[in-house]
């Protein structure tokens, strides 16, 4: 038996134990806002605690701080934030998303559940369905460690949900927070516990269960419904046929995902074929997946036909999908597509550069005879497709080659091939590759290349040296070649490197430091502690954020047209000042979208054109909710923004809470959708 006070007692105790609670307070005036705001801002990009609980204390405020104390997730913040469950509905649903984030301990998360239970039990008794949805979608995204825990919540949760042989209709609110939950329940605790059969039947009948279609909020219930049960594998054959027939692209898009997992299911191929025949290219882009990835045998026909499509994302597919296929069709259509791209049309390489990648799969013979025009192009994507092909061909002497390319992204690729394929060409190559170049991408794959002690002679002192030479750069975002030159000499090093080591004890970037006071305790036996001396970002003021309100991005992509981003400045205050800037001193002109995940999302900005190539200095994360259409900030791991942008082309809920989201495409979406990868962003300007 628990010997504890109710949560909210708690809460309410907590909240009058503090000088603050008993004190009149005065009354807040509009430049206490401001000031306090401000304080908001600069204590949440110092991560101190104490700046924004003070700012929070003179009465102003408090949705924006509490939303900032949760971001910092330190468990011991959940005091603080506790009591404003018993705020107003708008503020109390921000401490609920607050909590939740702040659940990073097993105990946290056991806190934070008994927190939002009681509040959410209250809300519901009083028939707030808005807020009592948002406690529920918080309560599913808590990292659950025991399958009691999990069942307490999905207890809750499934209750809300409506049901066939009821007569009893749950709010619309109560529904979406309740599907909400179940989504991320079932995603992020499948591991912990199973849910019960009632809750996957009741699943069931809110995705396929057609609410009023005047309600915008009935299509999200079905797709997120969907999402759960896909989730989960618990998609059944009537389901996906509903699924395919409903007038929502993205459930019928999730029930052609649903076709290709490993359940059984009835007529799965009359299904994709029906997929195939969707008038939304998201849909058909998943059917062909689905039939190369379930049902890969029989024929290949299907594909055959995708590769003309008239969609280029669900063509390029089809063509990646035949080099996977086991019977005989394809090659034929493939040996057709394998034609050097003329140099002088942008976007008229992707085809023939997926297909040689799938024709070195098919038909070998016939993909080394194309190598050496692909290898040799002026377009340096072609050539590093050629590199991805002459891996699958083990055409090393193309790989050498191209090695030693102009363009560090096709050296990467070669020279991770090699690397692959554990050849000795491999060795001088990564060498050279710390010799003479900055790239981080190509620098952090060059480490990959040194993996016994007989390469120590020669690569202990080029690691050395390239460590120094990205030093210089004084970037955050060299932090990941750097952390991979580090983890090859504490394998390969020894005593004699302490000495050049020991400067990178007051790195500008704490992990680095950190990582090297390990390394230097290990080698000389003596105790040494890191003291990082940081470089910090200059602040962001509320004069920068108040200068974006009602301002948006235009992105204007060369030979496509233009898309406007929303900025949201209250959610996303830094970001959007920061992107915002960067885009005016015309950091982006000229860069590329790099990365495109069809059916997932279009990544761009950098400099490198490359996932570790990115603006000097990182930014903290300030996470939000990524529906189709949300904007966010490329990370590798927690507040590590460097600038890069990525546009969700669907919704990602998988993403929500984990990446920052600054905007909203609001115009010009049909642009995101045709971008294809290596397509130029020619300028983004702030627009009114």
């Amino acid at each position: 038996m628990k010997n504890v006070l109710p949560a909210l007692a708690w809460c309410v105790l907590l909240s009058l134990s503090s000088p603050a609670a008993v004190v009149a307070q005065p009354a807040v005036t509009p430049q206490m806002q401001a000031d306090a705001l401000e304080q908001i801002i600069q204590g949440e990009d110092a991560r101190d605690a104490d700046m924004i609980r003070a700012a929070m204390s003179r009465g102003a405020q408090r949705r924006n701080g509490i939303r900032a104390l949760g971001r910092l997730e330190q468990p011991e913040m959940i005091r603080y934030v506790a009591p404003a469950l018993g705020d107003g509905v708008g503020i109390r649903a921000e401490a609920a998303w607050a909590l939740a984030q702040l659940a990073t301990t097993p105990e946290a998360v056991a806190q934070v559940q008994d927190l939002i239970i009681e509040r959410a039990t209250q809300d519901a008794d009083a028939g707030l369905w808005e807020v009592w949805g948002e406690m529920a979608a918080a309560l599913g995204r808590l990292p659950y460690t025991t399958p009691e825990q999990v069942a307490r919540t999905e207890t809750l949760l499934v209750d809300r949900l409506p049901s066939p042989d009821s007569f009893d209709e749950p709010e619309t609110a109560a529904i979406i927070g309740a599907v909400r939950g179940l989504e991320s329940l079932a995603r992020v605790s499948r591991k912990v516990a199973q849910f019960q059969p009632r809750t996957w039947d009741r699943l069931r009948w809110s995705a396929t269960a057609q609410r009023p279609a005047a309600d915008p909020r009935s299509s999200w219930i079905r797709r997120l419904a969907m999402a759960a049960l896909v989730t989960g594998n618990e998609v059944t054959t009537s389901i996906v046929e509903r699924a395919l027939a409903d007038r929502d692209t993205e459930v019928r898009r999730l029930g052609t995902v649903a076709l290709a997992a490993d359940g059984e299911m009835a007529d799965r191929a009359a299904l994709i074929q029906q997929a195939l025949k969707d008038p939304e290219p998201q849909v058909r882009l998943e059917a062909v997946r689905a039939w190369s990835r379930r049902l890969p045998s029989p024929t290949c026909a299907p594909l055959q036909a995708a590769t003309r499509d008239p969609n280029p994302h669900v063509q390029i597919q089809a063509i990646d999908e035949l080099g996977t296929c086991t019977a005989a069709e394809g090659v034929t259509e493939l040996t057709a597509f394998v034609q050097a791209p003329p140099a002088d049309t942008p976007r008229a390489w992707h085809v023939p550069s997926h297909a040689l990648v799938a024709l070195a799969r098919r038909q070998p013979d016939g993909a080394r005879k194309a190598l050496p025009a692909f290898a040799a192009h002026q377009t340096w994507q072609v050539r590093m497709y050629a590199a991805r092909a002459a891996a699958v061909l083990n055409a090393h002497d193309v790989l050498v080659k191209l090695a030693t390319d102009a363009h560090a992204n096709v050296r990467e690729a070669a020279l991770s091939a090699l690397i692959e394929a554990k050849r000795p060409e491999a060795v001088p190559a990564a060498i050279d590759a710390l010799n003479k170049a900055d790239d981080h991408q190509l620098v952090r794959t060059a480490t990959r290349a040194f993996v016994d002690a007989d390469t120590r002679a020669k690569a202990v002192p080029a690691l050395v040296a390239s460590l120094a030479a990205l030093t210089k750069q004084q970037k955050d975002t060299s932090r990941d070649p750097r952390m991979a030159i580090l983890d090859r000499l504490e394998a390969l090093g020894d005593r004699a490197q302490a000495s050049a080591l020991e400067p990178y004890l007051k790195d500008f970037d704490p992990a680095i430091a950190e990582k090297t006071a390990t390394i230097l305790t290990a080698w000389t036996g003596a105790p040494k502690t890191a003291a990082p001396a940081r470089i910090m970002a200059p602040p962001t003021t509320l004069a920068m954020v108040q200068a974006l309100r009602s301002r948006k991005l235009r992105v204007t992509m060369a030979g496509l047209g233009t898309f406007d981003i929303a900025l949201d400045v209250d959610v996303a205050p830094l970001t959007a000042v920061r992107i915002a800037s960067r885009a005016e001193a015309g950091y982006y002109n000229g860069t590329t979208f790099h990365r495109l995940s069809p059916n997932f999302v279009i990544q761009g900005g950098s400099p490198g054109a490359n996932e570790y190539a990115g603006d000097a200095r990182y930014m903290r994360d300030e996470v939000g909710t990524h529906r189709r259409g949300a904007v966010g900030i490329s990370t590798r791991g927690r507040d590590t923004g460097d600038a890069q942008i990525f546009v969700n082309l669907v919704d990602s809920p998988r993403l929500d809470h984990q990446y920052t989201v600054f905007g909203t495409v609001v115009s010009g979406m049909d642009v995101v959708d045709r971008v294809l990868e290596g397509d130029v962003i020619e300028r983004i300007d702030v627009v009114d």
